[in-house]
């Protein structure tokens, strides 16, 4: 009978497993530098319309959960919020996650309604508040520059939402 022999060198060559991770690791390091690199210029009117919106949901959020009308006050320049407490409008406190916000240089707001002011006249009150039982009128704030246009929407059955983008 013939016998069978095996050839310890079966002429098959390859990589080992740590070589294989080593060069993982060197083309997910070299595809994350390149990703740094090659990641659009940062839009502030975006930024700022996202910042808006997350920080109108949490107004409407807080409202509910507190039973307290929250109220935004709007200008060119940012925004602020307020509370209805004992008959009035006060400034929410500064440990508050709804602080006031001021907007980038180049970033202007507009709100699709004009200020508002108390029946004397005497004290502004908010441009936009959030009903403590969750029902809100729909709003929409506009947050532009030379380059680009978003608008947050407030209420409705929609909820808070942003939509817009470059010029």
């Amino acid at each position: 009978m013939g016998r069978v022999t095996i050839d310890a060198d079966t002429g098959r060559a390859g990589f080992s497993l740590v070589e294989v991770l080593v060069v993982l690791a060197i083309v997910g390091l070299m595809t994350g530098a390149a990703y740094l690199t090659m990641r659009p210029a940062s839009d502030p009117v975006r930024e700022a319309a996202e910042q808006m919106q997350l920080d109108l949901a949490r107004a409407e959020t807080l409202a509910v959960t507190r039973g307290n009308f929250i109220g935004l006050r709007t200008h060119a320049r940012g925004y602020d919020f307020l509370i209805y407490e004992n008959g009035t409008w006060v400034a929410m406190e500064r440990r508050s996650a709804l602080t006031a916000r001021v907007l980038p240089q180049s970033v202007t707001l507009l709100a699709s309604f004009g200020p508002r002011s108390d029946r004397d006249g005497q004290v502004r009150v908010p441009d936009y508040w959030f009903d403590p039982t969750g029902a809100n009128d729909a709003a929409r704030f506009t947050l532009q520059s030379s380059e680009a246009r978003w608008q947050v929407s407030a209420g409705g059955r929609s909820g808070t939402r942003i939509s817009g983008g470059t010029n």
